[in-house]
């Protein structure tokens, strides 16, 4: 079984990393900040406000990206790190 999900809470996103997955982030707007994180069991997008110490902490724990784009159809999350 595997898991997608899709939430606002940044204290159960920041709980969701481990070393067994790879995250990414980007910075969206203010303290906005959209990430995912996936394993070979679970995916996880966020997008929700987060505070200035939540964010140090996704920083050492996740790759800066400036694009994602999620296809729920094909079960794939596009992630890039290239300004476009």
């Amino acid at each position: 079984m595997k898991l997608f999900a899709k939430i606002n809470d940044p204290e159960l996103f920041l709980k969701s990393l481990n070393e067994q997955g790879t995250a990414f982030y980007r910075p969206v707007e203010g303290d906005l900040v959209e990430a995912v994180y996936f394993s070979t069991s679970r995916t996880v997008y966020f997008i929700g406000e987060i505070s200035h110490q939540q964010y140090d902490i996704l920083k050492a724990q996740a790759h800066r990206a400036e694009k994602f784009r999620i296809n729920e159809q094909l079960g794939v999350i596009e992630v890039s790190q290239l300004e476009e």
